[in-house]
């Protein structure tokens, strides 16, 4: 008899543990029609270099390729906060969850971008010509390839080689890159 009651403790605490693998998935935030007219600025994306006139060496080409340009989404605030309570549960010895690691695919399903979402955003991004080559696991970070003049009429800023003090060239965007209202969420 004290082995099965042994047994069923064991199994309750791994119904326990388990739990947190079924979570809510995360909200979905684009909710509106992509308008092109409509921009919002996604401020801080410029990198200072860009800022001081004497680096400017001028815009790259039209035609020169950027084969994994990265976008990193945002989650929504309430997916964000279980995130944070999450991996404080894993380095907190007293918790259940503690060294409970999660796999990109756990880390996606559960925490990442709503998929309706990065589907939209995929969709918007080769509508403009763009070549997605891996949306990640994790859900919140999207590998594309395009040109210069796609960056400039997607994201309207213009890329531009710079020159460094110490010598080291860079080639960055001018200004902070602006995409339709319904994506800024």
């Amino acid at each position: 008899m004290r082995r099965f009651s042994i047994r069923l403790t064991c199994l309750i605490v791994l119904l326990v543990s388990a739990q947190p693998l079924m979570a809510q998935q995360p909200k979905r935030m684009i909710t509106n029609a992509v308008d092109e007219s409509k921009l919002v600025v996604l401020g801080g994306n410029t990198p200072p270099a860009a800022y001081r006139i004497e680096n400017d060496r001028g815009a790259v080409a039209d035609d020169a390729r950027f084969e994994h340009l990265l976008l990193l989404l945002k989650r929504d605030p309430e997916t964000e906060a279980r995130l944070l309570q999450r991996i404080e549960a894993m380095h907190d010895p007293a918790s259940p969850e503690f060294h409970h690691w999660l796999t990109p695919d756990q880390l996606g399903a559960q925490f990442g971008t709503h998929p309706d979402d990065v589907a939209a955003i995929q969709g918007w991004l080769e509508s403009h010509g763009f070549t997605i080559n891996q949306a990640f696991r994790s859900g919140i970070l999207l590998d594309f390839s395009g040109t210069a003049r796609q960056v400039r009429e997607t994201f309207h800023t213009e890329i531009h080689n710079l020159t460094l003090p110490n010598g080291e060239k860079h080639v960055a965007n001018i200004r902070d890159p602006q995409i339709p209202a319904a994506l800024a969420a």
